[in-house]
C-alpha cells in the first residue's frame, strides 16, 4: 500500500485536531449549560420556599385577625343571647296562660281576662353580633383557622344560626296570620265557647315555634361560650 503523501498526513491531521476541538467545545457547552441549569433550578427552589414563608406567614396573619374580630364578636353574642333568653324566658311565661287550661277553666275566664292573655308579649330573636364568624363558613374560609375543634364549633354556630333565622321566620309569620282573628275576636269584648277554643289552639301552635327558638338560643348560648373558651385557650 502506498505511503500517505505529506498533504495526506497534514489533511489527516488538521481533520483530528478539528475533531477534538470540536469535542472539547461540546463537552464546555454541556458543562456550561449544566451550570446555568442548576442556577435556575436553585433559583425556582428559593423562590417557591420564599413565597411558601410569604403564604405561611400571612395565613398567620389573618388568622390572628380571625381570633381577634372571634373574640370581640362572640363577647357580645353570649351578651345578646343571654338577655334574648330572659325575655323570651319571661315571656312564654305570658303565652302560656291559655295552653294549660282544661275547658272548664277556659270558659270560667271572663271576657276582660281572655282579652288580657292575648295582650302582645315582647319576642327577642337573636340577632348575632357582626356575623362575621357566620360568613366566614359560608364562604368556606374557615378552613384558616388551624384549631380543628375551633372550625368545628363555628361550623355548629352556623347551623344553628340558619337554624334560628327559621323559627324567628316561621312564628313571625304565623303570627302575622293569625293576628287579624285576633283583633276580630277581642274587637267586642265578649268571647263566645268557639272563640275561646280557637285562641287556646292559636296559642298552643305559637308557643310551640316560641319553645323551639328558645332551645334554638339556649344551644347558640352554649356554642357561643364554647367558641370564646377555646379562642381564649388558643391566645
Amino acid at each position: 500500500m502506498p505511503g500517505k503523501s505529506i498533504k495526506e498526513w497534514l489533511l489527516v491531521l488538521g481533520s483530528f485536531r478539528q475533531d477534538s476541538e470540536g469535542e472539547t467545545i461540546s463537552k464546555r457547552s454541556i458543562v456550561s449549560w449544566l451550570r446555568e441549569f442548576a442556577v435556575i433550578v436553585v433559583g425556582v427552589f428559593v423562590a417557591l420556599a420564599a413565597e411558601s414563608w410569604w403564604s405561611a406567614r400571612e395565613e398567620r396573619r389573618v388568622e390572628r385577625e380571625i381570633q381577634e374580630d372571634i373574640a370581640a364578636e362572640f363577647e357580645s353574642n353570649i351578651r345578646i343571647l343571654r338577655a334574648d333568653l330572659a325575655t323570651n324566658q319571661a315571656s312564654r311565661r305570658q303565652l302560656a296562660v291559655l295552653e294549660s287550661l282544661t275547658v272548664e277553666e277556659l270558659m270560667a275566664l271572663t271576657d276582660a281576662q281572655m282579652t288580657e292573655s292575648l295582650r302582645s308579649v315582647d319576642w327577642a330573636g337573636f340577632d348575632p353580633e357582626m356575623g362575621n364568624a357566620q360568613a366566614m363558613v359560608r364562604s368556606g374560609n374557615a378552613i384558616i383557622v388551624s384549631d380543628r375543634e375551633l372550625r368545628l364549633a363555628l361550623a355548629r354556630w352556623a347551623g344553628l344560626l340558619e337554624l334560628n333565622d327559621r323559627f324567628t321566620f316561621l312564628a313571625t309569620e304565623y303570627e302575622r296570620e293569625v293576628r287579624p282573628m285576633y283583633v276580630r275576636a277581642a274587637a267586642d269584648g265578649r268571647w263566645s265557647e268557639n272563640e275561646r277554643r280557637e285562641m287556646q289552639l292559636h296559642r298552643r301552635e305559637l308557643l310551640g315555634f316560641f319553645d323551639r327558638t328558645i332551645e334554638n338560643q339556649r344551644q347558640l348560648l352554649a356554642a357561643a361560650e364554647t367558641i370564646r373558651s377555646l379562642q381564649l385557650a388558643s391566645d
